[in-house]
């Protein structure tokens, strides 16, 4: 049976034709056989029985004349019988009369041996009707001879019945023949008549094949019939047309899934991701394989079993959350994500369905709009001071140099008077400090090589302080010789370098290195540190050192105005780095910062190169060209400044005039020529330095 149900179609229709054909061809030879063989013999049962009645009759002469002779000359007519094995004639006590024996006697003998007649045949009764019987492949037939209604004898006559089985073998020959060839007729209609069913679904078979092989559900059967078979194909053509649909939809859905900028996220009610897209590989660097399973966890601490036992309920309850999360890739990187995370069921499943979105570019321009805002209030704040101080050291710094140029060095004097000059200096350089955060404009028109002004830096008292005060830090030097040139402002370069190399120096209370050098780089893409630096050609400033390095905390507060973790008195006002990352912004540039406490901190300034050739520069300084006789108008609201403008173009040999306001100035050149006018750009009382101007 196991073996019928794994025939093909086409065999097990052709098999079910041919056993049914067969079945009902068999049950109609064998009703013919048994109809032919009951027909048979009762043609062969009235022959012998109409052969015993015409003996009788003949014999009935015989019996009454008592004349046996007579009756076995007519019983000898049965030589024509081949068939009749014998035949007897009785007298009417049952006493044999006369008899023929025909060629089969043996089977007369046999039935005489048989004890029912004796030795001798006699029949103990006489029926007054006929007595058939079958027995031992013979017919015997016992016919009464009346005469006048009496019994006078009796015939019987024995056929032997071989004849009828000959019959009835070549009947059963001849539909054993017709049986075949009606089954092979059978095998060749029905081998062709199943092709109308058997085709159709091997079509349909190998449409099938060919959809689930090449995962093309635009394929259709072509229905030729419109009965069951013609149902299904059509039935069939519509599933393929729903799948269709509905592949489309999911082709354009996992599409738009995996090639989203936002890491997506499936995870089960146990906190296991079950499904990621592309984006997520990518952001977290694990491949698809190692994600899959793995716990939330595992790439966000704070999604541990309570963490994500938490957001669980609150998703089921609400269906739809945001919140901000921090993953970490595969590197140990950290990304501050934004999650939309949605509660679903699907069948007979919970999943929590998340998209995260990468903020750290929106958290940096976060960060920098309120170190924007910062810097411009402390700015507009530092401008206001600075303005006040500079009011009050020109008279400190300006007094004692006029005093130190006209005293000898031997003076009593000469020390304190130096020692005051440099403080104010030093004041006056922190006042410079806040007004680099208010001023925050930059000439950009100029051309300058970072080589140079590291050089220049190197060769400056401000270097040449900070190495004697660290002998134990070396400062090794490694330019870039082909180094392309930037645009800015040489002054404010060096600044950036001397507040670097100091707080590097300052990083290695033990000793150490510095490393202070330029190379040129060419981005392909942009560059994510600490700062993202689009793709460009750029000029890079690096300064790294192997001292203590700055920690995570500090590195997020590290350009913040009066932020510092240097000692009170020795060093820094907090303005430093502040200026550095201003100075590096006003230059259109960017800041790469790497740091490992234990390890060191690495400075890299990238400006974006020019093609503009360097501007030939003299370094010769003459007295003399500082010198003349014009007249020079100096404009200040406040007196200790005018006096000392007043006391140093003095003694170059100008014409000084002073005025204390715009107004003064104003109506003093409406009278009187002035070749110079020196205005202070900020005064309290009436119109300031730029109204006056214009």
């Amino acid at each position: 049976m196991n073996r019928f149900k794994n025939l093909s179609i086409r065999r097990k229709l052709i098999a079910i034709s041919m056993f049914t054909s067969g079945v009902a061809l068999t049950f109609a030879m064998v009703v013919l056989l048994i109809g032919a063989f009951f027909a048979t013999r009762a043609t062969i049962q009235e022959r012998i029985d109409s052969l015993a009645r015409v003996i009788g009759t003949n014999c009935t002469a015989s019996l009454t004349f008592d004349d046996p002779d007579a009756a076995r000359e007519t019983l000898k007519a049965l030589t024509a019988e081949p068939e009749i094995a014998y035949a007897r004639v009785y007298t009417a006590d049952g006493s044999l009369f006369a008899a023929y024996e025909g060629r089969r006697s043996d089977r007369g003998r046999r039935y005489r041996g048989s004890g029912e007649y004796g030795q001798t045949p006699h029949l103990k009764t006489i029926d007054t009707a006929s007595t058939i019987r079958f027995a031992e492949g013979a017919l015997n037939i016992i016919e009464p001879i009346r005469l006048d209604d009496r019994v006078i004898g009796a015939v019987e006559v024995s056929s032997d019945l071989k004849a009828l089985y000959r019959r009835l073998q070549l009947v059963a020959l001849i539909c054993l023949g017709v049986l075949l060839i009606a089954i092979f007729m059978a095998y060749i209609v029905s081998a062709r008549m199943q092709r109308t069913i058997s085709e159709p679904v091997g079509t349909l078979t190998d449409v099938m094949k060919k959809v689930s092989r090449n995962k093309d559900y635009s394929v259709r059967v072509h229905s030729v019939s419109q009965d069951e078979l013609g149902m299904l194909f059509t039935g069939f053509n519509q599933m393929l047309t729903e799948i269709q649909a509905r592949d489309q939809k999911l082709y354009f859905t996992q599409f738009s899934v995996d090639h989203m900028a936002d890491a997506g996220f499936w995870m089960d009610a146990g906190g296991n991701i079950v499904n990621i897209n592309h984006a997520a590989v990518t952001a977290l660097g694990y491949s698809r394989e190692k994600l899959i399973g793995k716990p939330i966890g595992d790439i966000d601490p704070e999604l541990g079993p309570q963490g994500w036992a938490g957001i669980w309920e609150q998703a089921r309850k609400r269906k739809q959350i945001t919140f901000e999360a921090c993953h970490f890739s595969r590197d140990g990187r950290s990304i501050p994500v934004e999650v939309f995370a949605n509660f679903l069921s699907f069948q007979g499943h919970d999943y929590l369905c998340a998209f995260a979105r990468d903020i750290a570019d929106r958290k940096a321009l976060q960060f920098q709009l309120e170190q924007a805002q910062k810097m411009e209030a402390i700015g507009t704040l530092a401008g206001g001071v600075a303005h006040d101080l500079n009011n009050v050291l020109g008279g400190l710094v300006g007094y004692p140099e006029l005093l130190l140029s006209e005293m000898t060095a031997d003076d009593p004097l000469h020390r304190p008077l130096s020692i005051i000059k440099k403080s104010g200096e030093k004041a006056a350089a922190i006042v410079q400090d806040m007004l680099t955060l208010a001023r925050r404009n930059v000439d950009l028109r100029s051309a300058v090589n970072l080589n140079h002004i590291v050089s220049d830096y190197l060769k400056s008292p401000e270097h040449e302080k900070v190495a004697q005060f660290h002998t134990n830090v070396t400062f090794d030097v490694q330019t870039d010789p082909e180094l392309p040139n930037i645009l800015g402002s040489e002054i404010h370069l060096s600044k950036t370098i001397m507040n670097l190399v100091s707080n590097a120096a300052e990083a290695m209370p033990d000793g150490g290195r510095v490393l202070i050098g330029t190379f040129y780089s060419q981005l392909n893409e942009t560059l994510r540190g600490f700062q993202a630096i689009p793709k460009g050609d750029y000029a890079v400033l690096r300064v790294e050192d192997n001292g203590l390095g700055v920690s995570a905390a500090d590195l997020a507060k590290i350009f913040e105005p009066f932020y510092t973790k240097k000692k009170m008195g020795r060093s820094g006002t907090g303005l430093g780095m502040t200026v550095v990352s201003g100075t590096v912004k006003d230059h259109r540039g960017f800041i790469d910062l790497k740091s490992m406490p234990g390890h060191g901190t690495r400075f890299d300034l990238y400006f974006p190169m020019t093609r503009m050739m360097l501007e030939e520069q003299t370094d010769t300084f003459v007295m003399e060209d500082f010198k003349g006789s014009e007249r020079i108008l100096v404009v200040d609201d406040v007196q200790e400044q005018r006096e000392v403008a007043q006391m140093i173009l003095t003694k170059l040999g100008y014409q000084v005039e002073t005025a204390t306001s715009g107004e003064t100035a104003l109506a003093y050149v409406q009278h009187q020529r002035a070749d110079l006018l020196v205005l202070d750009m900020i005064m309290d009382a009436g119109m300031d330095g730029l109204k006056t101007y214009q």
